[in-house]
C-alpha cells in the first residue's frame, strides 16, 4: 500500500469520526416520536429472534424492511442534519482550511486542484458527493419523503447497490492507480497531495504533463510531414 493512500484512509476514518460525534451530538436535541422507539425496540427484537433461530431469514429481511422504513421516515429530520454537517465538514471547513480537514491536516495531507487555478468550494462539493455518501444519503432523503414504502425500499436498494459499488471504485482506485486518484478526484478535477512531498510530487506531475504535451507535439509535426510529402507527390505527378 502507497503511503499517501495509507495516510488517506486514517485521515478519512479520523472525519468520519469527528462527523458522526458532532452529528450524534446536535441530532440528541431532536425529539424522538413514540413510533420511532417502539420500532427501534422491534428491530433489537427481531435481530434477537433472529440470531436465535426463531425465525427464517425471508421473514427477518420481511420484518427488517418494514421496520427499517418507518425508523428512517420518523428520523429524517437527523438524517438532514448530518448531511448538513457533512457538507459543512468536508466542503466549507475543507475550502477555508486550504484543502485540508482536522483528518488530513493530521496526516499531512492535502487535497490541491489539477488546474491551474486555486482550489474551490465546487470541486469539493462534487468529491464529497460521493467518497463521503452525500448524494446518496440525499436521494435517500427525498426519495423516503415523497415516495410510498414499496418505491422506497426498491429505490433504496438499488441506490445502496450503485453507490457501494462507487465506493468500491474509488477505494480500489486510490490504492492502485500511480496518481492516487479516485473516481471523485477525477470528476473534481483534483488530487491529494503529501504537504511533505509536495514540491517533489509537483515536479513529477509537471514532468508528466510536459512529456504529454511534447509527445502531442510529435505527432502533430509527423502529421504535418506526412501532409507535406503528400503535397510535394501530387506537384511531382502534375
Amino acid at each position: 500500500m502507497k503511503a499517501v493512500s495509507y495516510k488517506r484512509i486514517l485521515a478519512y476514518i479520523i472525519d468520519i469520526f469527528l462527523v458522526t460525534i458532532v452529528a450524534s451530538l446536535l441530532t440528541m436535541f431532536i425529539p424522538v416520536s413514540k413510533e420511532y422507539q417502539e420500532k427501534a425496540n422491534e428491530l433489537n427484537e427481531v435481530l434477537e429472534d433472529y440470531t436465535e433461530g426463531e425465525i427464517t431469514e425471508d421473514e427477518y429481511l420481511e420484518k427488517v424492511n418494514d421496520i427499517s422504513y418507518v425508523v428512517n421516515k420518523e428520523s429524517v429530520a437527523t438524517s438532514i442534519v448530518t448531511v448538513v454537517i457533512t457538507i459543512v465538514y468536508f466542503v466549507v471547513v475543507a475550502y477555508y482550511m486550504n484543502g485540508q480537514t482536522i483528518g488530513k491536516k493530521l496526516m499531512h495531507l492535502q487535497v490541491v486542484s489539477t488546474r491551474e487555478k486555486k482550489l474551490n468550494m465546487n470541486q469539493l462539493l462534487i468529491r464529497s458527493l460521493l467518497a463521503d455518501s452525500i448524494l446518496m444519503n440525499i436521494i435517500s432523503i427525498v426519495t423516503i419523503i415523497l415516495l410510498n414504502k414499496t418505491v422506497y425500499l426498491k429505490t433504496y436498494d438499488i441506490t445502496t447497490t450503485i453507490f457501494g459499488a462507487v465506493f468500491v471504485a474509488i477505494f480500489a482506485m486510490i490504492l492502485f492507480r500511480e496518481d492516487g486518484r479516485g473516481l471523485h478526484d477525477i470528476l473534481a478535477k483534483t488530487k491529494v497531495i503529501s504537504i511533505n512531498n509536495n514540491l517533489v510530487l509537483d515536479e513529477v506531475v509537471d514532468a508528466t504533463i510536459v512529456e504529454k504535451e511534447e509527445t502531442k507535439e510529435i505527432k502533430e509535426n509527423k502529421e504535418e510531414d506526412k501532409k507535406k510529402v503528400k503535397k510535394v507527390v501530387k506537384k511531382s505527378k502534375k
